[in-house]
């Protein structure tokens, strides 16, 4: 219930028009119960005498009523519909702008196919539980206090088979309900596993494939799903075994009533239409009992969906915005890492006590090997995470201290997979700045080297890239990320490996487009390859999270250090791979493969 005040608040908007639905439903309902009343009177009245005048009125009146009532069932309806489309449209709204501002540490623990099944499976199932329960009890519990009224007046004696079975419902009811709450639970979570490990499979399908590992990923699939087949068809027969319960109780009761209500007939305590006006009342009452019992599934499933979706909802941005954060209009570009302290897990430190100046338009590379805390250094710089000591300064403020679409404004990244969304080429260049004229646009794609390409395709700038750009090789792609980053103008920029995925050929094109980018730019280069980093005014060797030397390439090169060693250990594999002895090697294992 704490849960489902805490939903209220996407219900209160709406409360108004939910309120007319369910008046319009009362109406509705309230007409069609009319009918036994009407037949009794028809069996009583007008069917004992010679003047049929009265069954042409009481028909003519009948036909009447269910077109009253067909008007209020078709605006029940629509006054339904309306509120809770729109309320699940809003939760959805902000489910999405809820995950936009949380950190990229939620991502890496959070798996991609339970937030889809957040957004879409749970909220589907609140729509079920609004849609058919609120309305739909309302409704229900008004036809069982209505009929139950007009059983006392048909029959005091006969209604108390009523007051006898009610008790027995209500033990069936919560009976029932406390298992499918659980088996809900279990059902719910395990669909979102499935959902997580069919999102990641079809996310690296190259990987299945390239390792024929089809079958294994259909058995793994199997084995996963087996459970959900038996959790949902253990649940659908739970619901089953509820409706057979019901129905036999009905018909116990219909039994009883039809004894004891033939009795009272033969012995003149009630009328024939009475009788069958009583009797019509009495299958009426089963039906809203039969309906609210029906609702513990969807009471259930929703009951679950709403403890997920605030659970996500709970998660805490790590990131947050001051109060009164700074606005940055124009940005020269020069950053300061201040004794930055930084770890992902406690007691593992990234980064130690790092400072580090870079004055405007200075080009700087970070070297060092995989784990020395490169990549984290850009993952800081664009505030992904907040650094565990020290301040990072951008022209003098602590980036914690402004906007973080101020900062991120001022801050380009290319990264070594650069991402692209489905779509055209236009609109993924356009996403550096979507305010951009087409010409904006082009002359971005000529500075990133990627017009001549981009000109040669049948539809131009408006080709469909497909998801992830899977239409275009990966040259193509980054040339595409290139130019995104030129629109997007930053005034410092990242380069995160930019050009170790590619080949030879594609590197040389890219990096001439890459040193337009930098020109007059603060550029951090995030390099692996030392030869892409010998003309940065600044290279910077990490090595556990600490600066162990700075200085130009001929300056590291001339010091006994780990620059020296690493670039003698490039250099060295450099010439064993381009040497003749390789390339025989080489052609020597494809003849000997040849002959086998």
């Amino acid at each position: 219930m704490e849960r489902f005040r805490e939903l209220y608040r996407f219900v209160r908007p709406y409360r108004g028009l939910l309120g007319v639905s369910i008046i319009f439903h009362m109406c509705s309902t309230g007409l069609g119960l009319l009918m036994p009343l009407v037949l009794k009177v028809i069996i009583d009245k007008a069917l004992g005498g010679a003047d049929h005048s009265l069954l042409f009125v009481l028909l003519g009146g009948v036909v009447l009523l269910y077109w009253v009532r067909a008007f209020f069932f078709y605006a029940s309806n629509y006054f339904t519909n309306y509120p809770v489309q729109r309320m699940l449209f809003d939760l959805r709204v902000q489910l999405f702008k809820h995950l936009q501002s949380l950190s990229l540490r939620f991502y890496q623990e959070y798996r991609t196919g339970k937030l889809i099944s957040n957004i879409l499976t749970d909220v589907a199932a609140l729509q079920a539980m609004i849609s058919t329960v609120i309305v739909g009890m309302a409704s229900n519990l008004f036809s069982l206090v209505f009929i139950s009224i007009m059983l006392i007046v048909l029959s005091p004696k006969l209604s108390l088979i009523c007051v006898v079975m009610l008790p027995v419902v209500y033990f069936v009811f919560s009976s029932f309900r406390r298992s499918l709450r659980r088996r809900s639970m279990m059902l719910r979570e395990h669909m979102s596993e499935v959902s997580a490990n069919l999102a990641e499979v079809i996310n690296g399908i190259k990987v299945v494939k390239s390792f024929g590992k089809e079958r294994t990923e259909n058995r793994n699939f199997m084995e996963k799903l087996k459970p959900t087949f038996d959790m949902s068809l253990n649940l659908s027969m739970r619901s089953i075994s509820l409706s057979i319960v019901m129905d036999q109780l009905m018909v116990y009761s219909l039994v009883a009533v039809l004894g004891f209500g033939g009795y009272m007939v033969s012995e003149g305590e009630m009328s024939v239409g009475e009788l069958v006006a009583f009797y019509t009342y009495m299958q009426m009452f089963f039906g809203p009992v039969a309906a609210l019992t029906n609702f513990a599934p969807a009471i259930s499933e929703g009951g679950v969906s709403a403890e997920r979706l605030l659970n996500l909802m709970d998660a805490v941005p790590e990131i947050k915005e001051r109060e009164h954060s700074v606005h940055l209009h124009h940005a020269d570009g020069y950053v300061v890492f201040d004794r930055v302290g930084f770890q992902y897990a406690a007691n593992r430190p990234v980064l130690d006590s790092f400072s580090l100046d870079i004055e405007p338009g200075r080009k700087v590379a970070l070297v060092g090997p995989s784990g020395s805390g490169k990549s984290t250094v850009a993952s800081l710089l664009m505030r992904f995470f907040d650094v565990s000591r020290g301040r990072i300064l951008l022209d003098g403020i602590d980036i914690r201290d402004l906007s973080t679409e101020s900062l991120r404004r001022h801050i380009g990244i290319v990264l070594q997979e650069s991402f692209l969304f489905s779509g055209t080429i236009e609109e993924n260049i356009r996403y550096g700045r979507p305010g951009a004229s087409f010409e904006e646009v082009v002359e971005a794609a000529k500075m990133a080297n990627a017009y001549e390409f981009i000109r040669e395709l049948p539809n131009g700038f408006r080709t469909e890239v497909g998801e992830n750009g899977v239409s275009l090789s990966g040259g193509q792609k980054q040339r595409i990320a290139i130019a995104r980053t030129v629109l997007h103008n930053p005034a410092v920029l990242i380069l995160d490996e930019a050009t170790s995925a590619l080949d030879t050929i594609s590197e040389a094109v890219v990096q001439q487009a890459l040193d337009k980018l930098m020109e007059n730019r603060t550029t951090i280069i995030i390099a692996h390859r030392l030869s892409t980093v010998r003309n940065a005014d600044c290279i910077v060797v990490l090595k556990d999270g600490r600066i162990a030397q700075m200085g130009r390439h001929e300056q590291l090169l001339l010091q006994d250090g780990p620059y020296r060693s690493l670039y003698a250990m490039q250099l060295k594999e450099q010439k064993e791979h381009d040497s003749p002895n390789y390339e025989a090697g080489r052609f020597g294992m494809a003849s000997e493969g040849g002959k086998a």
